[in-house]
């Protein structure tokens, strides 16, 4: 760090300056950021044991910098080339910036987009003009791209991961099979500068939003393909694969400007370079992560292996049959097929089946720690005796952290609060976890000197915290009070009450459909209880039509005893400007559905609806593999969905018209065939859709490629041949369809009857 600071000092000509080490990533340089002390002139100082590959970077930004490239200046270099200066690009990089899109169940968003389209828009330049007027011989280790650096990255593939695993292989064939690769990738035109390990972490964003290149150092002469792909395809991004193609078009766009290329013969190079940057990518995460030890390559081995997963599904990704051969194995292996779709991550594979739990005690320290019961060996205990401790004083003594002048004084005097920031982060990033391995339960206690003050107000708050923004059952214990809450998993639903209800009219000329009264009470209203007594207590309502007044309605009920009681939450998701039908209905509500698991499930009741369905027994079906299931029923009507014999979705058709959907062709012939009045035939069977359905929010996630206004029925289909979508039949299902007037009376004398 001396050497670093001495280099700023004689560069600026201060005699002191602000130093602080900042992380750096997968090499061995060390990095600083520095300052004057009144915080200007600010810098990053790089330190590295290489004094080639300095030379290289150095080099290379002085070259890119001259063409007015987005990387960083160079500002001074030690005499023996081992230390630098450099601009400093702040503390965002792209990453970072798209870290809410990666995690979200519902995928990028639009100014997530529009980043990645100013990056990769600027990738031609840098690959194009970069490497026009280059000296290549100052790149390091060699200058370009050829066949024998081809044949190193395959074979250091085989050697730090391939053979970590239990795959039996033919060293000879592999080997035949890398040559043939290496030879085939070789040909590929390289005349231009391949940055190499282009990536979201290697992109930092100005306070503008700019892209700023970092980290090129192993640039070489190489093909225009394997920067784009080692972006688009970096494992922990997660983009789908209409936004990969999109980024691609828009990639070949920029680059037109700069070269003129085949842009078909282009696209159909990609599959294998994708396969070649994947067992590269793959070769690196086994050695760091398997040899070195580092946990965050060894987390991103399993999205490396997904993503072979599906370039394997690709004809034209790798023409070699016994690497193929191989690879297929390789992916199949247990180990890298734990959790999948088949077992939801908060199904523990460990000690037991079923979802995480959390207990959260408080105690005092006088009497020990409590003991753990569970045999998990415990969790966090957090220690609350450094913050302010109103039981100091005589009004709060006799008083508890439970009650609000305790709170007040706590919230008042902030220490807590401050304490409590750093807890939420851990405790978050550790309930992630135990969630993604399938574990069952967790553990955290706070304690101070009493047990009744301190501990009690963190331990009631990190439980409110938790359960609200996970949705998973907490069982809290204050156990110097002999105090026991249980707040049970929270369960997401949406009800569908955009609609114009143009059936209804006149009366909905004047109100929503939601609020015409039946046995005197609003639709919505016997929804909403139907829904609470099976558990949901976290409730979306999409709006359009009078949406004000479905506002009112929903700040009246907010008040009732019943409300409170239940510990309802009720929001709503505003369609005002478009109704948006019901599959855009629910990619737009996704901010308000989703919590941070993305394999929660949430449950969908249309607003016109009533029907004597055992929704908790319905809910608890839907807990299955599948993911979507739909309440349907053997009932006369035009529209029907069509299943097999497994209740599996397969298709929709209108009797009526004869017009069928499906990605089954033999669905076609088969209903050809059928009789007129018969719903069963050859293995399917017809069966009407209720309004009421449950989706799990990764299958929500594949909206993202569709218009913002579409039908949840044409989804379904659209996906039914790739996922698991299943129907649910209740025996003896009774079912209203309050959408005429004279469905009115007939729903009124539904709520007064009892019901089975």
């Amino acid at each position: 760090m001396e050497r670093i600071v001495q280099l700023y000092n004689t560069l600026t000509g201060k005699s002191s300056c602000k130093c602080e080490k900042i992380p750096g990533g997968g090499s061995n340089r060390c990095y600083y950021r520095l300052s004057a002390e009144d915080g200007t002139f600010k810098m990053i100082g790089a330190i590295g044991t290489s004094l080639e590959e300095n030379n290289a970077f150095i080099a290379l930004s002085k070259h890119f910098s001259s063409l007015s490239l987005p990387v960083p200046k160079i500002y001074a270099v030690s005499d023996d080339g081992l230390a630098y200066l450099q601009s400093d690009l702040g503390n965002r990089c792209l990453y970072d910036a798209l870290k809410g899109g990666r995690e979200s169940s519902a995928g990028y968003q639009a100014k997530d987009i529009s980043l990645l389209e100013k990056t990769i828009r600027l990738l031609p330049r840098i690959q194009v003009l970069g490497g026009e007027s280059l000296d290549f011989s100052v790149c390091y280790p060699q200058e370009s791209m050829d066949e024998q650096n081809v044949l190193f990255d395959l074979n250091y593939f085989k050697y730090c991961f391939l053979k970590t695993t239990d795959v039996d292989f033919n060293e000879m064939k592999l080997e035949q099979c890398f040559r043939s690769m290496a030879k085939d990738l070789s040909n590929e035109s390289s005349n231009y500068f391949m940055y190499r390990d282009f990536q979201a972490r290697n992109v930092m964003l100005t306070e503008e939003g700019d892209p700023q290149f970092i980290d090129y150092q192993g640039g070489r002469r190489g093909p225009l393909q394997y920067d784009l792909v080692s972006f688009l395809w970096q494992a922990s991004s997660h983009f789908n694969a209409n936004l990969r193609e999109h980024l691609i078009n828009v990639y070949l766009e920029a680059l037109q400007e700069y070269v003129a290329i085949d842009v078909a013969r282009f696209k159909a190079s990609i599959a294998q370079w994708v396969l070649f940057r994947t067992l590269q990518v793959l070769g690196a995460y086994g050695f760091r992560g398997r040899f070195e030890r580092k946990m965050y390559f060894l987390d991103s081995i399993p999205l490396a292996i997904e993503n072979l997963r599906d370039i394997l599904k690709s004809e034209n990704a790798c023409p070699y049959p016994y690497l193929y051969k191989v690879l297929q194995e390789m992916v199949e292996l247990p180990e890298f097929n734990v959790n999948k779709t088949v077992t939801k991550p908060s199904v523990s594979q460990y000690d037991g089946q079923g979802e995480l739990k959390l207990r959260i005690f408080s105690f005092s320290y006088k009497k020990g720690i409590p003991a753990d019961n569970s045999g998990n060996g415990g969790g966090y205990v957090f220690d609350c005796r450094s913050t302010h401790n109103p039981g100091r004083y005589e009004p709060y003594k006799k008083l508890t952290g439970l009650d609000t002048p305790v709170i007040e004084f706590l919230e008042n005097d902030g220490e807590i609060l401050t304490f409590l920031e750093s807890v939420y982060k851990l405790a978050d990033a550790h309930v992630e976890r135990y969630m993604q391995r399938g574990f069952t339960s967790l553990m955290f206690c706070f304690g101070c000197t009493g047990g009744q003050h301190r501990s009690v107000y963190s331990a009631q708050h990190l439980a409110l915290h938790l359960n609200q923004k996970y949705g998973i059952e907490v069982d809290i214990t204050h156990r110097e009070q002999g105090i026991n809450i249980v707040l049970p998993a929270r369960r997401k639903a949406m009800i569908f009450a955009a609609g114009m209800g143009t059936r209804l009219k006149p009366i909905t000329d004047r109100m929503p459909k939601a609020l015409v009264e039946i046995a005197g009470k609003p639709l919505i209203e016997h929804v909403l209880r139907k829904l609470v007594l099976a558990g949901f207590n976290d409730i979306v309502v999409n709006i359009h039509h009078f949406a004000d007044m479905i506002e009112e309605w929903g700040e009246k009920i907010a008040n009732s005893e019943f409300f409170k009681k239940n510990d309802i939450r009720i929001s709503f998701s505003d369609e005002r400007t478009e109704l948006l039908e019901t599959g855009g209905g629910i990619l737009h509500a996704l901010p308000l559905l989703s919590y941070s698991n993305p394999e929660s499930k949430i449950l969908i009741h249309n607003v016109d609806i009533l029907s004597n369905v055992d929704l908790e027994q319905f809910w608890n079906c839907s807990k299955s593999s599948a993911s979507a299931v739909l309440l349907v029923s053997k009932r006369k009507t035009a529209r029907y969905l069509i299943f097999n014999d497994d209740m599996r979705l397969v298709g929709w058709t209108n009797i009526q018209t004869g017009e069928i959907k499906t990605p089954y062709k033999e669905i076609y012939d088969v209903l050809a065939g059928r009789e007129p009045n018969s719903l069963d035939v050859a293995g399917y069977h017809l069966r009407a859709f209720a309004g009421i359905h449950s989706i799990s929010l990764n299958l929500v996630s594949k909206m993202q490629s569709w218009p913002s206004k579409f039908g949840i029925v044409d989804f379904y289909i659209s996906l039914c041949k790739d996922v698991e979508i299943k129907g649910y039949v209740q025996d003896r299902l009774r079912l209203v369809d309050v959408g005429k007037l004279t469905s009115l009376s007939e729903a009124e004398d539904f709520l007064m009857c009892p019901q089975e």
